[in-house]
């Protein structure tokens, strides 16, 4: 079974996916070796690990997919990708998904935030309108050529604007499915 078959069945299964995060290549191979199923890199980790910065947009996206490509070559298990902001715009973003997806990742996210992004657990954060959003996911879901990889659009609009109960007319047409996305 592919590995973005597998992760897809993962995420859908029952039972809850456990994706612990690793920071290199070694970090995988133990987290692979300990018994979970899937392994994430995120982009704090990634950056901590090469540079000693934190998730301030310094890596670039060549960085980043080669450092991932280490890590998926060194597990059998499925990688879970940090997309960042899909790099830019949403030529950008066509961009990301597919250096990402040649690598072998079982799949990504892009989050919402503005260039220079921040990491997520750090103040000073801003995200783009959703009118900006959307493009960028469903230019995200149509250019990966396997329909098993999964693309997760992630937001800090929480950590920007707090919670709201007002939702966004986008919603009432949705890209997809989020089961398989």
């Amino acid at each position: 079974m592919k590995k973005t078959t597998f992760f897809k069945k993962l995420i859908l299964d029952e039972e809850i996916l456990i994706l612990p995060g690793a920071f290199d290549a070694l970090s995988a191979k133990i987290i692979e070796q300990v018994g979970f199923k899937a392994v994430t890199l995120g982009g704090y980790p990634a950056s901590a690990s090469l540079l000693g910065k934190p998730d301030v947009s310094l890596l670039t996206l060549t960085e980043m997919v080669n450092h991932t490509k280490n890590i998926v070559e060194a597990v059998d298990i499925p990688v879970f990708a940090d997309g960042d902001t899909g790099h830019g715009n949403v030529t950008n973003v066509i961009r990301t998904v597919r250096e990402f997806e040649k690598i072998g990742v079982a799949g990504l996210f892009i989050e919402d935030q503005l260039f220079p992004k921040r990491c997520g657990h750090m103040e000073g954060k801003k995200v783009i309108p959703t009118e900006e959003m959307i493009p960028k996911i469903k230019a995200a879901v149509d250019t990966r050529i396997d329909q098993d990889l999964v693309i997760m659009a992630r937001t800090d609009a929480l950590a920007v604007y707090g919670i709201s109960i007002d939702y966004s007319p986008c919603w009432d047409e949705p890209l997809c499915d989020i089961r398989y996305c």
